[in-house]
């Protein structure tokens, strides 16, 4: 099933650079009402079926920020992105508040908008860690450790109490404040960054490549498990994921010789 897209923006050009963006990406969106001012956002809100914002913090007759306000006095628990063109930390504070995924800064570019999108899908069914530079430096620093730990550790057997030791909290905190700030379980976050590894990997190795030595180098117990993991959270097999890649790569080295 698509995940159905609002998408406020009042600038022509830039609103048809995000939907070329969407049909390239071609992972699940549809774009299912745009508005380029405040009203015409409450209104398609209100009668369309929405899975997820994208807007403008700035639009005629209001902020993107007011708009997320009202859906979510609206008991709406969609996902929101907010897009700026202003890099000012309150804009961030407010829309982390208001429960925003992401705060992107203009000009955004392809592999930007494609990563927001990697991680909105992530959210539809495991919320993704948080990556933003914004959302960074407001998270703790025992949170901060435990993810590096992870980092430098992910093609071992992590157990959670081996993070809160290096973090400094234990295990039973680490566990209940890492859920808190990202959104997300410390168990859950070590897959997500297994799986980042595994594309790195996959878009870095020939198509005739083992995935069991993949799956050893990355932490995973065996090549099922890592295919059941990858899937969940990219929506292919690393397989898939890994023939589509190198299929672009070869399209664009093609494009850009002549």
């Amino acid at each position: 099933m698509d995940i159905k897209l609002l998408v406020v923006e009042d600038e022509p050009r830039a609103l048809a650079r995000y939907r070329n963006y969407i049909e390239l990406y071609k992972g699940g969106f549809e774009i299912v009402a745009t508005a380029s001012t405040y009203e015409e956002a409450i209104k398609a809100f209100n009668t369309c079926k929405i899975d997820c914002i994208f807007t403008d913090i700035i639009i005629p007759g209001g902020t993107g920020l007011d708009l997320l306000e009202y859906v979510r006095s609206k008991k709406w628990d969609g996902i929101c992105v907010i897009i700026s063109g202003y890099d000012k930390f309150s804009y961030a504070q407010k829309a982390i508040r208001l429960g925003a995924l992401d705060y992107l800064l203009k000009p955004i570019f392809e592999s930007t908008f494609f990563k927001m999108l990697d991680k909105v899908r992530l959210k539809m069914g495991i919320i993704s860690p948080v990556t933003n530079k914004y959302y960074d430096q407001l998270l703790p620093r025992y949170i901060k450790k435990a993810m590096e730990y992870v980092e430098h550790n992910y093609d071992s057997e992590i157990q959670l109490s081996s993070a809160a030791e290096q973090a400094s909290v234990s295990a039973a905190y680490l566990s209940s404040r890492f859920t808190k700030y990202l959104g997300i379980t410390f168990i859950d976050f070590v897959k997500y960054y297994r799986v980042q590894v595994v594309k790195s990997l996959l878009e870095k190795s020939s198509i005739d490549c083992s995935l069991d030595e993949i799956a050893d180098k990355t932490g995973f117990c065996d090549s099922s498990y890592l295919n059941h993991c990858f899937k969940k959270l990219q929506g292919v097999t690393p397989r898939k994921y890994q023939l589509d890649y190198h299929a672009k790569e070869k399209q664009n080295h093609q494009s850009s010789a002549t």
